[in-house]
């Protein structure tokens, strides 16, 4: 072998050896950084997802019946929490291998809880106990003592070891939980599909979504598996379910209730910030809404996160009293925030019905709509990249460009921002950028009492690929993410949104539109859903 082709040799094994070890050391980098999976797969419940051999024994008195009448009736004797209780779970046993609403049922454990609420009765340990006997279920995220918190994803074998705060918290008012509900994968999608748990079908058309990613809990109120469902939003969590199931949903002011402690499968990772997040009741009624955000509200706050709340209190209002700007079709720029001929229809019909009540009714927005986006993508994704290395970032982004999938937002860059620089000088410049929008909504808010709009584009969708294009009855298509364009900008901003149910559109599936208040008003937006029940057609039981 002459020199030159064994200096070449040489050279090339030192630099495919140099190449090798550079890609060893990366690899090593990479598996460093990346999460790894926490415990081994969750063993399912498989009976829960399985049509009964033999049906269980059910007369069907109690499972429509509202958490606030069944509450009077368990004080007064008139039916026993047993009773209850035991109707509630022959019906998930018998039905819930349709919608896959539930993903645990705690069986014995509520028949004991029941056992305890029906003692508490006979000893006249009723006092501070709103939900004595009361069947509820809880959304997956939240840790319920004995019951997987996986987030849907293979990756979290988790059982959780305690309740969460807020768990606890209606454990104390006396709630039994029947069990928990189906979410999505990692909580981020519209639909609820995911990796361990089959997916979950709209009890109104069992072909569509009931939405997500409290998509479970929704379908099981619709069901009538539970009266109350504690869920959460993140961007549309709970308004989209509520929508598509023809619910009552409140997503809560930003940092009301404690959703930190006890609501991750990931327990050794440290954070600092938090945005867009709340969590919140659904229900079949204006009534037990109520009920069970009395309940929430008083919940011990995670003081590092939170801070003391001064609540604004409920007025007396008549409904005449009351100033509410709507809008549908929101224009925004070049670009419109579309509603369906449905949604107008119905919003219409009950705006025109506030006015002939004495309710001063105007069509108007804030010019905010552009800013609220920003304010969402940027504080979400700041929120995300906190202690991420570069590179997982660069994955985050990748993950999140599917809200972005036409390349037609150019709002979306905030997200962009966040992420390529996940420093507390950009992170701050988004705490800053809600502030100043929550500050031009009060001066909105001082015009008018509330702010009406749609929830969705239109109802249910179809069950389909995640953020796969959409193919709309009339011949539209829309992107994925366009049809959900009324909600994650109340998660940047955080104010308290109410979905209220209209009734059903021609095919049957509910239409739902939602009611935005100032910070802390929860209480004021409750007594005037409840003033309006009766201009609704509210929830209506599934047919089918």
């Amino acid at each position: 072998m002459n020199p030159s082709t064994k200096k070449v040799l040489k050279w090339t094994g030192i630099i495919l050896g140099s190449i090798l070890l550079l890609a060893i050391i990366l690899g090593i980098y990479i598996y460093t950084i990346i999460p790894k999976p926490i415990g081994a797969p969750v063993k399912l419940q498989e009976a829960l997802f399985a049509r009964p051999a033999q049906a269980f024994p059910m007369e069907g008195k109690y499972i429509y019946k509202s958490a606030t009448e069944l509450a009077a009736m368990i004080r007064h004797r008139e039916a026993t929490a047993v009773e209850v209780v035991t109707e509630f779970l022959n019906n998930i046993r018998n039905n819930n291998y349709k919608y896959n609403a539930l993903i645990w049922i705690r069986a014995e454990e509520a028949l004991q809880d029941a056992q305890r609420a029906d003692q508490m009765v006979a000893d006249g340990d009723t006092m501070n106990h709103p939900l004595l006997g009361v069947p509820v279920t809880i959304k997956e995220m939240y840790w319920v003592k004995g019951s997987p918190s996986t987030l849907n994803a293979k990756m979290y074998g988790f059982t959780a070891p305690d309740d969460a705060t807020v768990v606890k918290q209606l454990k104390s008012a006396g709630a039994v939980v029947l069990g928990t509900t189906n979410v999505p994968f990692m909580l981020m999608d519209y639909q609820t599909q995911g990796e361990v748990y089959p997916t979950a079908s709209n009890p109104y058309d069992t072909s569509r979504t009931p939405g997500g990613s409290t998509g479970g809990g929704a379908a099981a109120l619709a069901a009538g598996f539970s009266t109350l469902e504690l869920g959460s939003d993140l961007g549309g969590s709970i308004r989209i379910p509520s929508a598509f199931c023809g619910l009552y949903g409140l997503k809560t002011t930003l940092g009301a209730i404690n959703m930190t402690e006890g609501t991750s499968p990931d327990t050794t990772i440290k954070y600092s910030r938090f945005a867009c997040a709340s969590a919140g009741p659904l229900a079949r009624t204006a009534a037990d809404l109520q009920l069970l955000w009395e309940v929430l509200k008083s919940t011990p706050m995670d003081k590092k996160f939170q801070q003391p709340i001064q609540w604004l209190p409920a007025s007396q209002k008549n409904l005449s009293d009351y100033k509410i700007a709507w809008m549908d079709d929101w224009k925004h720029g070049a670009k419109t925030a579309e509603a369906s001929a449905d949604v107008k229809k119905a919003l219409t019909q009950w705006t025109d019905s506030l006015r002939a009540h004495g309710v001063h009714v105007e069509k108007t927005a804030p010019d905010l709509y552009d800013e609220m986006e920003k304010c969402f993508f940027g504080s979400f994704a700041a929120m995300m990249a906190e202690n991420q290395p570069w590179l997982i970032r660069k994955f985050i982004a990748m993950d999140l460009s599917k809200w972005n999938a036409d390349g037609k937002n150019e709002n979306f860059q905030a997200a962009l921002d966040a992420l390529n620089d996940a420093s507390d000088t950009q992170w701050n410049k988004s705490v800053a950028l809600r502030q100043s929008l929550v500050a031009k909504w009060d001066a909105f808010f001082k015009q008018f009492d509330f702010f009406v709009c749609p929830v969705a584009y239109g109802e249910a969708i179809k069950k389909c690929p995640s953020f796969s294009t959409l193919q709309l009855p009339d011949g539209k298509s829309m992107s994925y993410a366009s049809y959900f364009p009324f909600t994650t900008i109340f998660n940047g901003t955080g104010h308290p949104c109410l979905t209220i149910p209209l009734g059903l559109n021609t095919e049957g599936l509910p239409i739902g539109v939602q009611i935005v208040g100032p910070y802390y008003a929860e209480d004021e937006m409750l007594h005037f859903a409840q003033l309006v029940t009766p201009l609704i057609k509210g929830f209506v039981q599934p047919s089918k």
